[in-house]
């Protein structure tokens, strides 16, 4: 059995998945500023009900960002720490990987902060930092509000499809350890 973990969504959601990729059990939660005291807890309880222990799973999968700093420092550190205790493989992908493997195509945005996205034009292109203001018109997709945009002719389109995402996912090369995919770190001085 293998578990995908994406808390970059809201609400965030885990999802078991068997050898053949069909979906076996998915929840979804509120986690957003709350990881350090939910996250764990909330895995352990996923497990629990579907009658599993971290270490029988055949593999992890984690959407490493780009996120919140902060809960992707918890999410990865905590997920890379059972994975050293039980050695299980893991696997990483972006959130924009996620879209892609959703039936997403490009340019996809993330919002960044309150006056920034993230985009990325192509599969093969860098995601680039850019304001509000900068957005061409068009139609992109991603997750999140439409409110920065209500007097623009852009069009966002938000669904992610958790089946296709498993249906599509690769799972070769583990990592020996997931790396948070941080665009821009936050200023602490």
């Amino acid at each position: 059995m293998y578990l995908l973990i994406d808390t970059i969504s809201t609400p965030a959601t885990y999802i078991l998945f068997d050898s053949g990729k069909d979906i076996v059990s998915q929840e979804s939660l509120e986690l957003k500023g709350r990881e350090s005291e939910h996250f764990l807890i909330s895995l352990s309880e996923f497990l629990l009900n579907n009658k599993l222990e971290y270490q029988d799973l055949d593999g992890v999968i984690v959407v490493n960002g780009p996120g919140s700093f902060t809960a992707m420092r918890i999410i990865t550190l905590t997920i890379n720490t059972l994975s050293f205790v039980h050695p299980i493989p893991l696997y990483s992908i972006n959130y924009f990987m996620l879209g892609e493997l959703s039936g997403w195509n490009f340019p996809i945005l993330i919002r960044a902060n309150r006056g920034e996205y993230l985009i990325q034009q192509s599969k093969n292109s860098s995601p680039e930092l850019i304001s509000i203001s900068e957005i061409p018109e068009r139609d992109y997709f991603w997750i999140g509000d439409v409110n920065d945009f209500t007097n623009k002719g852009i069009s966002i389109q938000s669904e992610l499809s958790y089946e296709k995402i498993c249906k599509n996912l690769q799972i070769i090369n583990p990592v020996q350890r997931i790396e948070p995919f941080y665009i821009k770190k936050p200023n602490i001085t």
